[in-house]
């Protein structure tokens, strides 16, 4: 058994008594049916076959091939273009802001501010929206299913081939739509052992109905975006996967929301999750609401899907890589070229094999290669222009792919293309922030009022490490807007945050009508972001730097007389009498008669260590003497012999 806590939390009331009741069964399957079918009629005309080339593009796939020849070779400008726009504008948590709509709401906000946050993270939606950007730019429109599971809200990127809507819509009022929803394929078992909790009765019921009957192994026709995708690469699903697949179609209005299974089947009917969740807290004017947030790259107002980045460069793409390929295959014959051979040898084609070394016996001419012309120098340059016109139009330049700048660039050069790049990713960026970015926050909000009723814990994280705040609905009452503020906005601010105070203490620095420690404190606090705390462990006290201004101040500066005195002084005690008596008269003094006796005794003790060091020499070369009756050396002591000096150098 599996409970789940997706759309079926959502509800007031199991869906039992829903399905029996206003309509006939079979006017709800007609209407999703029709609907479904209207809106896929309306986007397989040309825009199923047009996002398919636009992803063959980022896949490295040709779409226009202007040239047949050997080398099959695709130059990347478009995956390249694509991933650089994605590393710009997502891959990091937004900074979400919100901000009161009436003078009585609550104006700290940090509270609301940092619960969006903890749900970011517990639903990793960093993830799922560096794939809503891949596709937003990749195929030019992305959608994203906004749910509540249990005690926190989910994303869901749905695949753009299976959703629909009214084919009326545009992107400016896709909101007032008069239906949308999209399409799944799920295992019968697991729709079966899905469940929820009846909040009037507290008993878990069965989710889906009239699942008997219902057969697996279903199959429509209209590929989902998984089978179109597997199909494209050559993979399919075996009978076995799918005996017990069913195809559910899930039709959302203002008013109801309801399944269909295998178009044939209502296995699930509510009213809108939203409207039913209002009326059930008692709000004023309860209204439906879809929980779909479509992002349009490039949108024009009177559609409703957008136009893909590579739009544009396709073709200069596809004109790229012929050149390419063309010029990889002149390269290839001039180094394997072709050959023709004399017709009078034409028995010997099948023995002559392009090996080095090999003899055969023809007339000198005979076999030789064809000549081609050279490859012209403009091929070369051709290239570089393509490519140079991509990026131009993409606005996607070497240097802010991260590639080094060529030598001959000039600095000005480099800050005027950045200058120019960034004006154009400032529009998209703020396309993003107050399109898709918005209507998300803002929709997470709106459920957020309606399913958080209790005070509830979120978790912060911050320089302290992990804290745990209370979120209390009841100060959150009304409207508020969500600003939106991506990292690419949040880097430039800091970076012009950076210039303005760098500015300001250049300019104030040394200016005496200006407080130096004040400002001090204020470029260290705001440059670097830093609490006032911190900011007082790195300021030096006042007061305790005046007074050690003042300690030194009274200290006057030696004469090179004293310091002549200090040097004889740490030499004077560990020196003799004579020469203490020297360094007394060198520094001006008298000096004391003291100095003469100890001399003297130094002397006399001079003499006796003499004395005593010849008589230890004596002794050290006495010859050995036979001993008395006594035990004592007879005879006195005899000078040694000297060594008779060896053969040819006796003395004359």
């Amino acid at each position: 058994m599996q409970i789940t806590g997706l759309e079926g939390r959502m509800n007031k009331k199991t869906e039992t008594s829903n399905i029996e009741n206003k309509t006939p069964e079979k006017d709800y399957v007609q209407i999703a049916v029709d609907g479904w079918n209207s809106s896929w009629e309306y986007a397989s005309g040309a825009y199923h076959q047009n996002w398919q080339d636009m992803a063959d593009l980022y896949d490295s796939k040709r779409i226009m091939v202007g040239y047949n020849g050997i080398s099959d070779t695709f130059v990347p400008m478009s995956f390249s273009t694509v991933e650089t726009m994605v590393a710009a504008t997502a891959g990091d948590k937004p900074l979400v802001e919100f901000m009161q709509t009436k003078p009585e709401q609550a104006t700290n906000v940090e509270v609301l501010n940092g619960l969006f946050s903890y749900y970011w993270d517990l639903d990793n939606w960093t993830n799922k929206l560096i794939t809503h950007s891949r596709i937003f730019f990749k195929i030019g429109t992305s959608v994203l299913f906004v749910y509540w599971n249990i005690d926190h809200p989910e994303i869901k990127v749905v695949p753009l081939r299976d959703f629909f809507i009214d084919p009326t819509a545009t992107i400016l009022n896709y909101q007032n739509a008069r239906y949308m929803g999209y399409r799944f394929l799920a295992d019968i078992d697991t729709l079966k052992a899905e469940q929820v909790i009846n909040p009037d009765t507290q008993e878990v019921e069965d989710k889906y109905q009239n699942l008997d009957k219902v057969t697996g192994g279903y199959s429509s026709g209209d590929e989902t975006d998984k089978e179109y995708k597997d199909t494209h690469m050559g993979s399919t699903l075996s009978d076995e996967a799918q005996k017990n697949q069913v195809e559910v179609i899930c039709y959302w209005t203002k008013e109801e929301v309801w399944y269909v299974a295998n178009r044939t089947t209502v296995i699930y009917k509510s009213k809108n999750y939203f409207k039913e969740r209002q009326q059930f807290l008692g709000w004023e004017n309860p209204e439906g609401m879809y929980p779909f947030v479509i992002d349009s790259f490039l949108p024009d107002e009177s559609l409703l899907y957008g136009t893909s980045v590579l739009q544009s460069i396709a073709k200069p793409q596809e004109l790229l890589n012929d050149l390419t390929n063309q010029n990889v295959d002149a390269v290839s014959w001039s180094l394997d070229p072709v050959m023709e051979l004399d017709p009078m040898y034409a028995s010997y084609i099948d023995k002559i094999k392009n090996v080095t070394g090999a003899v055969y016996p023809f007339k000198p001419g005979s076999l030789s290669a064809v000549n081609k012309p050279m490859i012209p120098s403009n091929a070369f340059n051709e290239r570089s222009n393509i490519k140079n016109e991509i990026r131009e139009t993409t606005a996607v330049d070497e240097i802010i792919k991260g590639i080094s700048s060529p030598s001959r660039t000039t600095a000005t050069e480099v800050k005027a293309q950045v200058a120019s790049a960034g004006r154009r990713f400032d529009i998209i960026i703020s396309q993003m922030e107050n399109g898709g970015y918005y209507r998300l926050a803002k929709l997470v909000f709106q459920l957020v009022q309606m399913y958080v009723t209790q005070p509830t814990m979120y978790r912060v994280i911050g320089k302290t490490g992990v804290d745990w705040q209370s979120f209390d609905p009841n100060m959150f009452k009304g409207d508020y807007e969500p600003r939106v503020k991506l990292k690419a906005t949040l880097d430039e601010q800091k970076n012009k945050k950076m210039r303005d105070l760098k500015e300001l203490f250049t300019s104030m620095l040394g200016n005496p009508y200006v407080e130096q420690a004040a400002l001090t404190r204020i470029i260290i606090q705001k440059a670097f972001d830093l609490e006032p705390d911190e900011v007082d462990m790195l300021m030096v006290d006042p007061q305790a730097q005046t007074a050690a201004q003042g300690d030194n101040k009274q200290k006057p500066e030696k004469t090179p007389e004293q310091i002549a005195l200090e040097g004889i002084a740490k030499s004077y005690v560990n020196t003799n009498p004579d020469v203490q008596a020297q360094l007394e008269e060198m520094a001006g003094l008298q000096s004391s008669v003291a100095h003469e006796g100890a001399m003297q005794s130094l002397a006399s003790q001079h003499v006796v260590d003499q004395s005593q060091h010849g008589a230890d020499l004596a002794v050290h070369f006495m010859p050995p003497q036979a001993p008395n009756a006594q035990g004592m050396p007879q005879g006195q002591p005899t000078q040694p012999t000297q060594p008779m000096p060896p053969t040819g150098q006796m003395n004359g």
